[in-house]
């Protein structure tokens, strides 16, 4: 029976969806996906200050797990930058702290205060009645794309998957996914 995926608690949401090269003349057609988990181990350590054990317990997470997660997320900024890459803040396993809403007008992100309702306001920035939950989006979201806890002494047959084109091959035990590129998108591939 697989174990209960526990989400990883963040306590706000991005204020943008990514970052996009300029200058200079190699531009990537490709993208780099920075979960939501990797931005928050990222926003953790190298903006608040945190060290991995403060980090792992605002995220409710193992101190390996945090680095894990927190490693991820310097080689994909840095295989972004080097590459001139664009790279994009989307999925991800966290459960936000907090009512936090995306206008679907003007996109700006916004917490309700406990006690106020969402039927009752407009988005502070542009006055739209029109948001919606972040915390339904995250909800909605299907699987995890990295699995960051390790597998020892599991007897069923897991698969690497490239997220782009969907390739699934068996996971070969001590290899990590990310470690293998697919052959036809040439990118990682993530643990199923």
């Amino acid at each position: 029976m697989p174990r209960p995926v526990r989400h990883r608690r963040m306590q706000r949401p991005p204020l943008i969806k990514g970052f996009k090269p300029y200058g200079g003349q190699l531009r990537s057609k490709e993208k780099v996906v920075l979960l939501m988990e990797e931005y928050e181990a990222i926003r953790l350590m190298d903006f608040e200050m945190l060290t991995q054990l403060e980090g792992a317990k605002l995220m409710d997470v193992s101190r390996p797990t945090f680095t894990r997660i927190y490693d991820s997320a310097r080689k994909k900024i840095g295989k972004a930058l080097v590459l001139s890459m664009q790279f994009e803040i989307d999925g991800g396993n966290v459960q936000l702290e907090g009512n936090w809403f995306v206008c679907d007008k003007c996109k700006a992100v916004f917490e309700l205060k406990e006690g106020e309702k969402a039927d009752d306001m407009f988005c502070p920035h542009c006055q739209s009645p029109n948001f919606e939950s972040i915390n339904d989006q995250l909800k909605d979201y299907k699987r995890p794309k990295y699995n960051y806890h390790r597998h020892e002494g599991s007897d069923t047959e897991t698969f690497c998957v490239c997220d782009k084109c969907g390739l699934t091959i068996s996971h070969k035990r001590g290899v990590p996914c990310r470690k293998i590129d697919c052959p036809k998108c040439k990118i990682p591939l993530y643990r199923e």
